[in-house]
């Protein structure tokens, strides 16, 4: 009778890769009144604390909280009753500057002059179900989203978040060796985002001159907190280039199904009232189209740099 003998180093290598949480665990922070506190161990945060009335101030140290905060965690959730819509560009304003770009499906909001409103009672396109980050088929895309939910779902309709640089951290070293050799097209359309949006053909062959297909690298780095990231999305990008479209598509299921792990998403779950802003750098998103006939109406904003 043969024994077996079992090689723990051999099985720790056979594994899935699991994060080193060290990486991400934090505890809460305070600064005047303003609580901070993870929203899940490897993306997002809540805000408890602040207010955002008549001129908006905000004292320094409450900004660098939650500026800090935005680099660390990739979103802030700030609780019902912080701000409401005609105070919400003033909170945007801790970040950057609003800029409103829309379309037909999101027009201007008609309460403040730089943000879109988001009605999923006539917004029928798919595209806010589909993994993707704002805008990554423009050479320079808005560094951050914000939202404001006016009226929300009873239940249903909540936001996935991935933290692409976790998913990052799930590659194995001599994959992204590889994978940083290579580089994709991004286009707007690759889901239909331009099909569905602008029906018109004029327009529509106006917005692909607008915006034509570009090169980005399947990893980046942030260039704030220097770490790398995914940099490859489901709604917008197209193909891996240098390779067949089989390995093409091999790679992308690969990086795909690395942003899909549970350990690196979280699920936020909206109330009415609550506000909402991300690193677009660097978190990805989709909604959830769980929520049947009830109302679900945002207010958004893509957010530039304030010397932009």
């Amino acid at each position: 009778m043969y024994g077996i003998v079992v090689d723990n180093d051999r099985l720790d290598r056979i594994q899935p890769k699991i994060l080193d949480m060290t990486r991400y665990l934090a505890s809460p922070a305070e600064n005047g009144g303003v609580t901070v506190t993870p929203y899940s161990p490897t993306v997002g945060a809540r805000v408890s604390g602040l207010r955002i009335t008549g001129d908006g101030t905000v004292a320094p140290g409450v900004r660098k909280l939650l500026y800090d905060a935005l680099l660390r965690y990739g979103f802030l959730s700030f609780e019902p009753g912080t701000v409401g819509v005609e105070h919400f560009e003033q909170l945007v304003s801790l970040f950057g500057k609003a800029k409103l770009m829309n379309t037909p499906y999101t027009p201007e909001t008609g309460k403040s002059g730089q943000l879109n409103t988001i009605d999923a009672s006539t917004k029928k396109t798919r595209m806010n179900y589909i993994w993707h980050m704002d805008q990554v088929f423009q050479p320079t895309s808005p560094p951050y989203t914000a939202l404001l939910g006016e009226t929300m779902p009873a239940l249903g309709g909540d936001t996935l978040f991935v933290n692409a640089t976790a998913a990052y951290d799930l590659l194995d070293p001599l994959l992204v060796a590889y994978l940083e050799t290579l580089t994709a097209v991004h286009d707007a359309d690759t889901m239909g985002y331009l099909t569905l949006a602008y029906h018109d053909l004029e327009a529509r062959a106006e917005q692909r001159r607008k915006y034509p297909p570009i090169e980005v690298p399947l990893i980046r780095t942030h260039p704030e907190t220097g770490r790398k990231q995914i940099f490859v999305n489901e709604l917008y990008t197209h193909r891996i280039l240098g390779v067949s479209r089989r390995t093409s598509q091999a790679l992308l299921d690969i990086l795909f199904d690395a942003l899909s792990a549970p350990e690196v998403q979280t699920r936020h779950r909206w109330e009415s009232g609550t506000a909402l802003i991300w690193d677009n750098r660097t978190v990805q998103h989709r909604g959830v189209p769980d929520f049947g006939p009830q109302r679900r109406v945002m207010h958004r904003a893509l957010v530039l740099p304030k010397e932009a």
